[in-house]
């Protein structure tokens, strides 16, 4: 088998070696339609090439039967990892038989400068696509040398070892081919989308790498594949212009972006200049526009499935007209706005930045809700709400919502963590965002970077982002149990339909607050049904209406059913019912204020809770346990202790009473608890850090004015080690249920070396916490053996 294909000599029986990119080029240039030369390296010659590497890094030695084991929680260790591999196979000499077969090529390409585009043959890595940088370098030999191996590099960039590491790609299992292209000067380059309700051009002066490095935003037109008409067409704000420089020493006037390693911008063939102002229109003129359809209608009758390709227009001399070719197959995620906003676009309809609590992206209409306003029983379809803060309010409205925007929140308020259980979006910090915001305004909300964007109700929204959000990897189905339990938080019925399929061993806390407000809003008498209020002013729900005695009855029913349906999907695995933490949701009328020791209704209403456990248990459903919230004294335990002794569970010898750790004082009281007849504790480190630091959980961001992240402080780690150490001493379990492991995963290994029984997390991050779980563990018996 050959080492190197040129476009026009590929067969196709060559698809397995060459690639998709270089195979169906091939086919393209074969039908007499214009593609740029170029020619392919193979992966053969690449495995070739490594084995004449005298590698230095102990990671390479065995290769193809070693592995890479590096902490994917240690970046600067995996950067110096990467930085070696890559220094090292750039300082490795082509050996001469093959060096002089690719000069020939270069020569034969006869172009000023080249670029190289990496990719993999295997099946099953479509998504690596954005993974791989293009490299550029001179059209000389020694150059276009320097240049395949830095394209090769590619593959050993941090952000690839992760890659390969976290999906379980075996690195002796890549199979990595290089195109190899001419690069000229150009009028104009882009991309085009291929969709069969419309074709989407993208089109910018010079060449495309304003558009790929995010520094224009690209002139736009819509075409209809039905008629070939141009249905819309918007100017975009291009600002930036690539092109190849006239000789190695001519300066750049624009700051280029460092985008591959080992060459200095210096070095580059490119350069970058301001678009004088008579070049800020169309890219394009209305007869190359229509010759640029007529290559979409070719490229598509002859590759029907393709999605997109790449184009630019090269004059090649000033006596002929510029021509379209294609430099290559596929669509880059294009911005969905550029770094340059037009001026004259209300500042309303452009962009907000704020912070990310909950992931997903997503398009919807705006409805703002003010605090004076009465709260809607139903949101029209694809609301995205904004609101002032995410209060419990609103809770019934975000299972009717796409996505959240708050002016206020944290990572750890309770909107954010419903949101996160729901998997919608949601952004807050965005100061003033229902006066920004109008209701029936079209709103983007892009929940992974915590921004905003705010357009025309008939803005395109690049379609292939939308569709990012929803694709995700499939939990393992077969997977090996983990030392340390994996639990999962809930507070909705409805979310036990994706636990069937997790690898969990049981739910750590199930919030009890927001199954009451979800089972109890459906009365049979609506009129009598005063558990939702309808004024924002209110808090939304008033429990004393539930401890009246004819009420009472109906309370036990409707929770038992829910608890029910939850207990029956898990059994036998465990369930920790946190009973009812009332200080979140006083109602309006001052009724269970937080006080220094219950009040009577407060333990009237515990006791209805424990007539809904213990139904339960008498139905066969014993795999619920409690937990008492927020105890900060062995008083208060006992006293709750002795209403649980007479309510009969404690004749059952499974069931257990935990409480929660997230008072402060249970750092020094939790041998007097043990004694007292606690059974386990749950760090709650929402609450804990909030008292720790006498912060408020629900308005905290980090901010220049604010840097300091409370759930990696020294102090916080200091009482949650010092928890588990005194647990494991009175032999009593602990797990840990706030949302500190989810948000900093680096946290995990020191949690399973200090001994936590068990980890509980939100549903969305189960897979990424039985992995750190997984490593900490392998991590550990290491150190252990050695």
């Amino acid at each position: 088998m050959d080492n190197f294909y040129w476009l026009h000599e590929i067969q196709p029986s060559d698809r397995e070696i060459v690639g998709e990119q270089g195979f169906y080029l091939r086919d393209l240039l074969r039908k007499g339609h214009p593609v740029l030369p170029g020619f392919v390296v193979t992966a053969q010659f690449f495995w070739e090439f490594l084995q004449t590497i005298d590698w230095l890094e102990p990671l390479f030695v065995d290769l193809p039967e070693s592995s890479l084991y590096f902490d994917v929680n240690q970046p600067r260790q995996l950067q110096a990892i990467a930085q070696h591999l890559c220094q090292q196979l750039l300082d490795t000499p082509v050996p001469k038989p093959w060096s002089d077969q690719i000069q020939a090529n270069i020569e034969q390409l006869n172009s000023p400068a080249l670029i190289f585009y990496p990719s993999l043959t295997i099946s099953g890595t479509e998504s690596t696509s954005s993974l791989f940088g293009s490299v550029i370098s001179w059209g000389d030999a020694q150059s276009g040398l320097f240049g395949l191996k830095q394209a090769y590099c590619e593959l050993f960039r941090a952000k690839s070892l992760l890659y390969w590491q976290r999906c379980g790609v075996r690195l002796q299992d890549l199979q990595p081919v290089v195109l190899v292209q001419a690069l000229q000067s150009v009028k104009a380059s882009g991309c085009v989308k291929i969709q069969p309700q419309a074709w989407e051009i993208h089109s910018t002066w010079g060449l495309e790498f304003s558009l790929l490095w995010g520094e224009n935003h690209a002139d736009h037109y819509r075409i209809l594949p039905q008629t070939k008409k141009v249905q819309q067409q918007h100017l975009g704000s291009k600002t930036i212009l690539y092109d190849l420089k006239s000789s190695p020493h001519q300066p750049t006037e624009y700051p280029i972006p460092q985008k591959q390693f080992g060459t200095s911008i210096s070095e580059l063939p490119i350069y970058a200049t301001l678009i004088p102002e008579e070049q800020r229109g169309f890219s394009l003129t209305s007869e190359q526009l229509q010759q640029l359809i007529q290559l979409i209608q070719q490229v598509v009758l002859n590759l029907p499935l393709t999605q997109g390709f790449y184009w630019r227009l090269l004059q090649s001399s000033l006596e002929k007209e510029p021509e379209f070719y294609v430099s290559g197959l596929g669509f880059p995620e294009i911005p969905l706005f550029s770094p340059v906003l037009n001026p004259d676009i209300p500042q309303r309809q452009q962009h907000f930045q704020g912070l990310a609590v909950a992931s997903g992206q997503c398009k919807g209409i705006a409805y703002v809700l003010n605090t004076l306003e009465s709260i809607p029983s139903v949101l029209p379809e694809n609301t995205v709400l904004v609101v002032a803060a995410i209060n419990w309010d609103y809770l019934p409205l975000l299972k009717q919502s796409v996505a959240i925007i708050a002016e206020q929140g944290g990572m750890t308020s309770h909107g954010a963590i419903v949101a996160r259980e729901l998997g919608i979006p949601a952004v807050c910090g965005i100061v003033n965002a229902t006066v920004k915001i109008k209701t029936g305004e079209s709103v983007f909300v892009d929940g992974n970077r915590g921004e905003i964007y705010c357009m025309e109700p008939e803005h395109l929204v690049n379609e292939r982002l939308l569709e990012q959000n929803v694709k995700s990897s499939p939990l393992e189905t077969y997977f090996m149990p983990n030392a340390t339990l994996l639990m999962v938080n809930i507070s909705q019925c409805n979310s036990i339909e994706r636990l069937q399929t997790f690898p969990i061993d049981g739910v750590g806390l199930l919030r009890s607050e927001l199954i009451a407000i979800e089972a109890l809003s459906f009365s049979e008498n609506q009129d009598l049904d005063l558990g939702i209020s309808q004024k924002s002013d209110s808090n939304i729900y008033n429990f004393s209406y539930w401890i009246e005695p004819e009420k009472q009855p109906k309370f036990i029913q409707k929770m038992a059913e829910a608890l029910n349906q939850i207990a029956r999907i898990l059994s036998p695995r465990p369930i920790y019912y946190r009973a009812l933490d009332l200080r979140e949701i006083n109602s309006s009328n001052g009724r269970f204020p937080v006080s220094d020791f219950p009040t009577s209704e407060r333990l009237t209403l515990f006791d209805l809770e424990l007539k809904v456990l213990l139904n339960l248990y008498e139905s066969g459903y014993q795999n619920l346990y409690l937990i008492l919230p927020f105890i900060r004294s062995v008083e208060e335990f006992l006293m709750y202790r002795k209403r649980i002794e007479a309510s009969g569970l404690m004749r059952y010898s499974g069931f257990k009473v935990w409480i929660m750790a997230e008072v402060p004082s249970i750092l020094f009281l939790l041998p007097d608890y043990v004694k007292a007849g606690v059974q386990g504790i749950s760090i709650g480190t929402n609450d804990l850090t909030q008292l720790l630091f006498g912060i408020d959980r629900n308005q905290i961001q980090i901010s220049p004015q604010n840097p300091i992240q409370y759930e990696q402080h020294p102090a916080l780690r200091k009482a949650i080690k010092q928890l588990i150490k005194k647990a494991r001493k009175a032999k009593i379990p602990c797990s840990i249920c706030g949302d500190a492991p989810a948000l900093y995963p680096e946290l995990i290994e020191d949690l399973v070396r200090w001994g936590i029984t068990s980890i509980s997390v939100s549903l969305d991050a189960v897979e990424l916490t039985y992995r750190a779980i997984a490593r900490a563990e392998k991590r550990i018996l290491l150190d252990q053996s050695r």
